[in-house]
């Protein structure tokens, strides 16, 4: 044989092999590193074939289940990153291990429409009312950013806000992150954009402050390590280290009732989401349209809705110390009048919770217009 034909009969034959892996090897329903779910075999029918979309499904289809489809995905992103893309994912590398999320594109237009929204609700409810906008991580730690960076909006939005808000009074907390973070608490998570135990408890005490009440003393009950956050999932760059979650708990332990849809739990915490690799899910259960937290020791009659995103987790499994009652919505899938649900429960003090990405470009928070 020739050996100006061996290259392309090695290549060749790689391709064959990883065809055949392809076809063979078991097909997961979800990847774990991306956490999302994997697409399906496409359906075959006359109609799919003929407009094509049989086709593009396949093509997506093999693109999730391609063999070592991880390793491939890994490959691409450090070699991105070494060739200078850093931030081509929507994830910046950045020094002492973080990934950080890139800035989203800031639409002031939808900034102001939802700031409207939200302080006309608080004018329609006519409680006490705040607004908690957590800065985006890169916007606190510019320092340990790549040299070249997207800017993020931080300051316009909560100039916006300051200029917006007459019924709804905004806790600042800029300087309170940056305090933190120049005294080398860690406020975020390194592999995930939440805040991490310290960045919770600032909100937890800024928030007392505002209201006018003695923040409570939390302590780390114990520390599960394992956790890989959505940034790691979006980057690819799968040898980075998994962060620590803290579970935190009052000198005083409280007894609560938990209501998510149908289910009844006497915790905060969901303790079988610590066993797979989103652990930040063991805060009440994750992203849930509702959630009913009732404190069984505590008949102060403080009855509080928290509207919100994520970033609101941990930080309700702290204010639940403190209230009768927390009624948690999440507009993103709770699609009925967040004014009656208010009234059902006698609410009197009105906390909305957003990340300064979802704040600006949320389409959802429009829902408070209904009813």
């Amino acid at each position: 044989m020739k050996k100006k034909f061996v290259l392309p009969i090695i290549f060749c034959s790689f391709i064959l092999l990883l065809s055949v892996l392809t076809l063979v090897l078991p097909k997961k329903q979800k990847s774990e590193n991306e956490k999302r779910v994997l697409a399906d075999f496409p359906s075959l029918s006359w109609e799919n074939i003929r407009k094509g979309d049989a086709m593009t499904e396949f093509d997506t289809y093999l693109a999730d289940h391609f063999a070592f489809r991880d390793m491939w995905v890994g490959i691409n992103a450090y070699t991105t990153l070494w060739e200078g893309g850093n931030g081509r994912s929507g994830i910046y590398a950045c020094d002492d291990g973080y990934l950080i999320p890139a800035p989203e594109k800031y639409d002031a237009t939808q900034a102001e429409k939802n700031l409207r929204a939200i302080d006309k609700f608080s004018k329609k409810l006519g409680v006490t009312s705040h607004l908690l906008a957590v800065p985006n991580p890169g916007y606190v730690m510019e320092d340990i950013l790549p040299t070249v960076h997207q800017k993020y909006h931080d300051d316009e939005l909560y100039t916006l806000a300051s200029s917006e808000l007459q019924n709804t009074k905004l806790i600042e907390i800029r300087e309170s992150f940056a305090d933190a973070y120049s005294s080398d608490k860690q406020i975020y998570y390194k592999t995930d954009h939440h805040t991490a135990a310290d960045g919770s408890l600032l909100m937890y005490s800024e928030y007392c402050n505002a209201v006018g009440t003695n923040p409570k003393n939390f302590n780390i009950d114990r520390t599960v390590s394992g956790f890989y956050g959505t940034s790691y999932s979006k980057s690819g760059l799968w040898l980075k280290d998994p962060d620590n979650v803290d579970i935190l708990l009052p000198d005083n332990t409280n007894h609560f009732e938990v209501t998510i849809g149908e289910d009844v739990s006497d915790s905060l915490f969901y303790e079988e989401k610590l066993e797979g690799r989103d652990k930040y899910e063991v805060f009440l259960n994750g992203n849930n349209p509702l959630v009913v937290i009732k404190n069984k020791d505590n008949a102060n009659g403080k009855k509080l809705m928290i509207i919100k995103d994520s970033y609101a987790h941990c930080l309700a499994t702290l204010l639940a110390n403190d209230y009768e009652t927390i009624v948690m919505v999440d507009l993103r899938y709770y699609k009925k009048p967040a004014s009656k649900l208010a009234e059902e429960y006698g609410i009197n003090e009105l906390l909305f919770v957003y990340g300064a990405n979802n704040l600006a470009s949320s389409k959802d928070i429009s829902w408070l217009s209904i009813g």
